[in-house]
């Protein structure tokens, strides 16, 4: 394990813009399915449907809700792991107070705890 207990400034920055692209591409994924959401629900209220039609819209509408959901908890993340970068404690493992490996934070930069490689 890391004896360090930060990230150096350039490192920071480096996961920084990483995180930035990534909530930008979260935030406008979200923009546009909420639109998405909002033309569907307008074309379900002008539209004359059936029971089955209306069960199937039904359907649907729970897993966008589930998908909207998900991409707000991922924007609600991101926005956390740059604070942490802001604090300078972005890294850190809040278990252990030890440096998550690198690999680690390349892989899912909103980690807040390190996974420890298996020992054989």
């Amino acid at each position: 394990m890391l004896d360090k207990k930060q990230y150096s400034p350039e490192k920071l920055e480096q996961f920084k813009v990483i995180i930035e692209e990534d909530l930008k591409t979260t935030e406008e994924e979200l923009a546009k399915f909420e639109t998405n959401l909002k033309e569907q629900k307008q074309r379900l209220a002008n539209a004359n449907v059936d029971f089955n039609q209306t069960s199937k819209h039904s359907q649907q509408q729970a897993k966008n809700e589930q998908l909207k959901k998900r991409l707000e908890k991922k924007e609600s993340e991101l926005k956390s792991a740059l604070q942490r970068i802001e604090n300078k404690v972005y890294g850190v493992c809040d278990k252990t107070g030890q440096l998550i490996r690198e690999e680690r934070l390349s892989a899912n930069p909103t980690a807040r705890f390190d996974i420890l490689p298996k020992e054989d």
